[in-house]
């Protein structure tokens, strides 16, 4: 069995990254610092122009999660995709350490007295890997290819903006674009921010000008502080150092602030086998492994020369593609819900008890929005006689339905077997498809190809709840219907609520409606930790802890 991490941003699959609400199993891990000891640790003392000396020099080889598909973090939220834009891109809005907002493409932002017109100013002197300068022309176009796949940005959008997209996202001078507005909320700023699913971050005037639901052609080329070098498929990708960054002036706290490439290249490789990752750790051909076997653990533990890196509880899920049948009928979604072995699932997914938890909660538990609100009955019933007589009132029974194993990905792959077995017992007919996680990546972008996947990620706060969008009418990537028109109406009071109270009432309503409607399996939560060589300096548990940028050999 495997323990395993999903990356940050937009995670394994999801933008849902905040603080962890359960410490995984003790361990030597490295804290996660405070916004001053963040830029202490990391030397924003004036750089050698030459890159020498000091923390700079080497390679640094990570071990990422999961394969690559494509470079383009606008059209999929895979893992691996995610890696690529960690590394080269940049978003415009950033995340703290204590995960408030920060800047970074965005240098600062100022509302008019009304609370409609957001102006915001890109940092002066950035230019993309090829030379060509960075202006909010492309800030634009990247908002506007993102405009009905970024979840916070086409939820303020709809909401609270004008009925033109081009209304609602302007550019100003070079340096300038508005956000405008036709009433005032105080998610203004979490419409470009990266904490949502498919977060914008910038890219080159190629890929702004590609549909959305194509990706993006060719190398990635950013603006961040490393540049893409080189991609053998199904072996490595590389990055380098960009010369020609300029950092922000600001202070380095969590992904915003100031962003240094101390390494001369970075190296994601891709290993398959999880036990000869940490073999590779352990014997010095990586630095950095992010996934790796459960029973390794304790081998790893005596290893004076590795390091652990605490990881928040990820939510194990199963998405439906609402668009086909069965599951774009809810009795078909409720039934299988309704029969779902969990527990099972979720010890096959970490190989130990002390890994994992029963989770039916729309946000975190163990945070103060834990609740069991339209689980019961629901949630862990294994309830295989009330399944089968639901799909026979509908007329479902026997339907043949395709299910994605990502045999490389332990959590998936678990909550795939387990499936396998529910969905059999309760009379589906299963094509049951093996593959990489890479290829599942690409499958489930076309719903005509899949009914259900599993994937993981997590929703520590409201606002991270509220951005995911596989919740959301029409999200990627499960496309839900909203048949009713209720998450629609529930979504529209729940951004504007005025006190918690009010808030904690409109999210007990929604984690009801989202049971009830069966609008995805939540199955539970589990705890993970990285491991990395001792000898890398910089690594945190947090916002930023474990991307290359900021991070040096000691």
């Amino acid at each position: 069995m495997a323990l395993i991490v999903a990356v940050m941003v937009i995670g394994a699959c999801s933008s849902d990254e905040e603080e962890a609400a359960a410490p995984a199993p003790a361990a030597t891990t490295a804290p996660a610092p405070t916004a001053t000891t963040v830029a202490m640790a990391s030397g924003f003392e004036e750089e050698d122009s030459r890159f020498t000396g000091g923390k700079y020099g080497g390679t640094f080889k990570i071990v990422g999660s999961g394969g690559l598909k494509s470079f383009d973090p606008l059209w999929t939220t895979a893992s691996g995709t995610g890696q690529v834009a960690d590394t080269i891109l940049e978003g415009l809005i950033a995340t703290r350490v204590d995960y408030g907002k920060g800047p970074q493409t965005v240098d600062s932002w100022e509302a008019s007295s009304d609370l409609l017109t957001w102006t915001m100013t890109i940092r002066d002197g950035l230019t993309f890997h090829d030379g060509t300068a960075l202006t909010s022309a492309d800030v634009v176009g990247t908002l506007n290819r993102q405009r009905n796949r970024g979840v916070a940005l086409r939820l303020v959008w709809g909401e609270f903006g004008p009925e033109s997209f081009s209304d609602y996202i302007k550019a100003g001078t070079d340096t300038t674009f508005t956000m405008n507005l036709k009433s005032p909320t105080a998610f203004a700023m979490d419409a470009i921010s990266n904490q949502q699913g498919f977060a914008p971050r910038v890219v080159h005037k190629a890929w702004q000008d590609t549909p959305v639901e194509e990706s993006g052609a060719g190398k990635p080329v950013g603006h961040g502080p490393f540049q893409f070098k080189a991609w053998t498929p199904g072996a490595f990708w590389s990055a380098e150092r960009f010369v020609d960054y300029v950092p922000s002036e600001h202070a380095t706290d969590g992904t915003s602030g100031a962003q240094h490439a101390y390494f001369d290249e970075v190296e994601w490789r891709q290993i398959d086998d999880q036990t000869t990752r940490v073999a590779a750790l352990q014997v010095g051909e990586v630095d950095y492994v992010m996934e790796f076997p459960a029973e390794l653990l304790d081998r790893l533990r005596r290893d004076e020369g590795v390091q652990f890196i605490d990881n928040p509880p990820y939510r194990l899920i199963g998405h439906f593609n609402h668009t086909l049948p069965p599951f774009n009928n809810a009795e078909a979604r409720q039934a299988y819900v309704m029969a779902y072995e969990n527990a099972k699932a979720l010890q096959l997914a970490t190989g130990d008890d002390a890994f994992w938890r029963l989770c039916p909660s729309l946000i975190r538990c163990g945070t103060t929005w834990e609740s069991e609100a339209g689980s019961k009955d629901r949630y862990h019933a294994r309830n295989y006689e009330g399944a089968i007589q639901k799909l026979k009132d509908a007329g479902l029974y026997g339907h043949k339905i395709v299910l994605t194993d990502p045999t490389d990905r332990q959590p998936a792959h678990a909550a795939a077997t387990v499936s396998r077995e529910v969905l059999t017992d309760i009379g589906f007919d299963v094509d049951f498809q093996v593959m990489d996680w890479a290829t599942q990546s690409a499958v489930r972008a076309d719903p005509d190809l899949w009914n259900i996947f599993h994937t993981w990620g997590g929703s520590g706060t409201p606002l991270s709840a509220m951005t995911y969008s596989e919740y959301q009418y029409e999200g990627y990537v499960n496309l839900y219907q909203d048949v009713t028109g209720k998450q629609r109406e529930i979504f529209s009071r729940w951004v504007r609520a005025q006190n918690e109270d009010e808030l904690r009432a409109i999210i007990e309503e929604f984690q009801a409606f989202l049971y009830e409607d069966a609008i995805m399996l939540i199955i539970g939560e589990f705890f993970s930790q990285q491991a990395a060589s001792s000898a890398v300096g910089g690594l945190y548990s947090g916002p930023g802890g474990t991307l290359p940028a900021n991070k040096y050999f000691q």
